[in-house]
């Protein structure tokens, strides 16, 4: 696979000449007093940061029901925020025409809970933290690709720190030609490898219930997802949540319940909605006040779904999503 070497410097510099169009814009991270978040540049890059150690949402959410035509839209985020742009794209949630997909090598993330001041920004520095420190989020431990392999290009971080552009659409090529320098072959190992395939996420019921006692129905994991994404939500209504007149007069009918009622429900009708275009990022997890630990059972089903399908939620542009297809016999040699 041939790519192209560049110092950091020149990422920036392409960037900036892409945002001299009039319509351009660049969704990445900035570098700020309180450390890194996600940020839409116009006109020029301010205070830019190729990688963000801390995560707070998948920066894919701020891009549902983008349908813009003619402004350019250049994503510079990390693999699972690609992923989760290119399920939004399959499932006619995002135009495509207009946006180039840039992901990075990951090192790992933080979680915004437990932000602090000395998390390193260089690939490098991060990646010999996390050896050194158990505060990577479990997502990030676990997660299935942190390599920028997904999109329409990728930056890849060699082991001597030089950072390679990689192509693998058209519009890949169109990026590497603003960039200046001769295509050369790619170095076979990079300072993020392949991801060892997690063990299989096992939980019973009891501890389902346990894990669950303590949610509080806020639906903030549903509202920071990036792939749940119906405007017209089935628990917006009373039938699965009902509340007022509707509460009462279930209670009268069915009898005594706990508080909030339909929890449960909540949570494993989202599972089933999301299994297979979940990316495993643990927004959800990030956006829960309680601290359940929600990333084990949204990562646990989907994965186990989506090996029964070969499939990897955002890995390719091609690839439809199992339920948007019928295949005859597709299950016979599924394994659970």
């Amino acid at each position: 696979m041939k790519g192209r070497k560049l110092k950091k410097g020149d990422i920036e510099s392409a960037l900036n000449e892409f945002l001299k169009g009039d319509q351009h814009l660049v969704l990445g991270f900035e570098k700020g007093e309180n450390g890194v978040s996600p940020k839409i540049f116009k006109g020029s890059l301010d205070h830019y940061s190729l990688l963000n150690p801390v995560f707070g949402a998948n920066a894919a959410l701020y891009l549902r029901r983008l349908f813009s035509k003619g402004c350019q839209v250049m994503l510079m985020l990390r693999p699972c925020e690609i992923r989760a742009y290119v399920e939004l794209q399959k499932l006619t949630q995002i135009e495509r025409e207009d946006i180039i997909a840039v992901s990075i090598d990951c090192p790992g993330t933080i979680s915004s809970k437990d932000k602090k001041g000395d998390v390193p920004t260089e690939a490098d520095q991060l990646t010999d933290y996390f050896k050194s420190s158990d505060s990577m989020r479990w997502a990030c431990s676990v997660c299935g690709e942190r390599r920028g392999v997904v999109g329409d290009a990728g930056v890849r971080i060699d082991r001597n720190g030089n950072f390679w552009v990689i192509p693998y659409t058209e519009k890949g090529e169109t990026l590497l030609a603003r960039m200046e320098g001769e295509s050369e072959e790619v170095p076979a190992e990079m300072l993020i490898g392949e991801s060892k395939k997690a063990d299989k996420f096992q939980v019973d019921m009891e501890t389902f219930d346990k894990d669950f006692e303590k949610c509080t129905m806020c639906m903030n994991c549903r509202d920071m997802c990036p792939v749940c994404y119906c405007i017209d939500c089935v628990f917006h209504g009373d039938e699965y949540i009902p509340k007022g007149d509707a509460l009462i007069n279930k209670i009268l009918r069915s009898g005594s319940t706990k508080m909030p009622q339909g929890k449960e429900l909540f949570h494993l009708i989202r599972m089933y909605h999301v299994s297979q275009t979940c990316v495993g990022c643990g927004a959800c997890e990030e956006a829960c006040p309680q601290g359940i630990p929600l990333t084990k059972y949204f990562k646990g089903i989907s994965e186990r779904l989506q090996g029964m399908f070969a499939y990897m939620s955002g890995r390719s542009f091609d690839e439809a999503i199992p339920y948007l297809t019928f295949l005859e016999d597709e299950l016979k040699d599924a394994e659970d």
